[in-house]
């Protein structure tokens, strides 16, 4: 059983991967085809593509719960969110950093900074009496999108200006966002794109379903809890996305991508990906996903931003500093709070 259960978990893994990468793929053909800004791609797409496997997650955990197939998927489900938020915004930031130095602009952590802090205090705040409601998960997918349609207004407006070179370089903005739309591969059919789309939609659907069933099996066996399970395993599983995307972003030298990405997706997780699957039917939170894991988010959070801040450089040390910051942390995950 436990070998089946491994063996669900990476099939599951390898399908939230392929299957957001077929949407993904067809989504910025589509856009490309109706001329559709790169600030709206970089914003939209990518930010919310890659925080496809989270939201197929929420979406499948909450049908198994409506439907009866496994009514206390809770743990997975809520814990996968704080567990991607947390990998990423450690582990994945600093593997960035420890690869090369990241220069990243005040301008950007200026808007999405307070946000991150928000999402975190918003699920706090709905979840002190141990449950997640459908109301409540509406609020977070309106909030959501009320803050994506402020950036991209700030991004059309910003558009607009014409910026200084010196200005550019003394900010380090990301210019790729504030260019059209030049796609490097074919230009394929609209057929093709929509298959694409479609396609990706059902593998991220299956996939996020064996991913759940590997994650209870694996948790019953070992008896680990499965706010431990979500946070540890599925959280990092779902966050190969954002690291494959972000490393690729940096070879081609958009570091704004790179990190604008982990901001991005990690308001995404907590927000419209939560509230996917809780819209569906309530979720009860872990009591000890409040009391520990976001008070060490928090804490991580604020490391992570002052160090952005910071000379508006992640050095590679710093990376280091957060990838072990995560290792702490799971250590003391599986050693002191299995409750």
């Amino acid at each position: 059983m436990v070998l089946f259960a491994v063996l669900f978990l990476i099939v599951g893994f390898m399908g939230l991967f392929f299957g957001a990468k077929f949407v993904i793929i067809g989504l910025e053909n589509i856009a490309n085809r109706l001329h559709i800004s790169h600030i709206m791609v970089g914003l939209t797409i990518l930010s919310i593509g890659t925080s496809l496997p989270e939201i197929s997650v929420s979406v499948m955990g909450g049908l198994d719960k409506v439907f009866g197939i496994d009514p206390n998927i809770d743990g997975i489900v809520i814990g996968n969110k704080i567990g991607s938020f947390m990998t990423q915004i450690t582990l994945i930031l600093g593997i960035l950093a420890a690869t090369q130095p990241i220069f990243v602009s005040k301008w950007e952590l200026r808007r999405e900074g307070p946000m991150l802090f928000i999402s975190i205090l918003i699920f706090l705040i709905f979840s002190l009496d141990g449950t997640l409601t459908q109301f409540e998960a509406l609020l977070m997918i309106i909030i959501y999108f009320i803050y994506l349609s402020l950036v991209i207004w700030s991004e059309r407006r910003l558009q607009k200006v014409k910026l200084e070179s010196s200005y550019l370089e003394k900010e380090r903005l990301d210019t790729v966002l504030l260019e059209p739309i030049e796609s490097p591969r074919k230009v394929s059919s609209t057929s093709k794109d929509i298959g694409s789309l479609l396609i990706g939609l059902f593998i991220l659907l299956i996939a996020a379903e064996i991913t759940l069933l590997g994650a209870h099996d694996l948790s019953k066996e070992f008896h680990i809890p499965e706010n431990v399970v979500g946070i540890l395993i599925v959280g990092f599983g779902t966050s190969l996305p954002e690291l494959v995307a972000d490393l690729t972003a940096l070879r081609r030298g958009s570091f704004g991508i790179a990190v604008g990405d982990i901001l991005g997706s990690n308001i995404c997780d907590i927000l419209l990906a939560t509230g996917s699957g809780v819209i569906l039917i309530n979720f009860k939170v872990p009591m000890i996903i409040l009391v520990f894991d976001i008070p060490v988010l928090f804490l991580a959070l604020f490391i992570a931003f002052y160090f952005l801040w910071s000379e508006k450089t992640l050095k590679r040390w710093e990376g280091i500093l957060l990838i072990s910051f995560y290792g702490v942390y799971t250590i003391l995950k599986l050693s002191m709070f299995q409750i």
